[in-house]
């Protein structure tokens, strides 16, 4: 068909009769549009998706994913059987333990003894500071006990000099040299009268 076109091409169309003309333009345009659908044939068969080929590798990714994925799970089933057998032999373990309303029971009464011994803190606590508050309106200020200290001190001053005073003046009568000579004195009585009985 190809060559028939290229023959009409290479004919001259001037000097031939119209009809013919068209007739050879038909056919011209029949051959090109038969070379544009064996074209887009050819992009068709060229654009067409490989069904098969996908379809047979996600078939074996599907293989290799699940035994990747059941070998890493199988350590899992495993750990979970074991898990189970030991929660059964912990549940026979647990029957020979104090039963939970047991504990329940010993901490209900616990809490109770805890909530009276916080009552009667609470009644000692509030009886110390009622009596407490009885003292502190019994006791006198410090300011007041400072008045009469400084007061008692100023008294026992006076006295002190007034004592001092009195010492002075009894020294003044009897000094030191009559206390001695006076001592002296007396001593030698007090020898006479010892030799006085040895003379006898």
């Amino acid at each position: 068909m190809t060559a028939q076109l290229q023959q009409q091409q290479i004919q001259p169309m001037t000097g031939r009769p119209m009809d013919e003309r068209i007739t050879s333009l038909e056919v011209r345009v029949g051959g090109i549009e038969d070379g544009i659908k064996t074209i887009v044939g050819k992009l068709d068969s060229r654009d067409r998706i490989p069904w098969g080929v996908i379809g047979t590798f996600a078939g074996i990714m599907l293989t290799v994913i699940a035994s990747i994925g059941g070998l890493a799970f199988r350590p899992l089933g495993d750990g979970i059987a074991d898990l189970k057998a030991s929660l059964v032999k912990m549940e026979a373990r647990a029957d020979r333990y104090v039963p939970r309303e047991d504990l329940d029971a010993r901490f209900s009464v616990i809490t109770q003894r805890r909530d009276d011994l916080q009552r009667l803190s609470d009644a000692r606590v509030e009886r110390i500071e009622r009596d407490l508050d009885t003292v502190s309106k019994q006791i006198v200020p410090r300011g007041e006990h400072e008045q009469m200290w400084a007061a008692q001190r100023a008294r026992d001053a006076d006295l002190q000099r007034q004592s001092d005073q009195n010492r002075q003046g009894l020294y003044d009568l009897n000094t030191p040299r009559d206390t001695i000579q006076g001592m002296q004195r007396r001593i030698d009585e007090i020898e006479r009268d010892a030799r006085a009985p040895a003379r006898r």
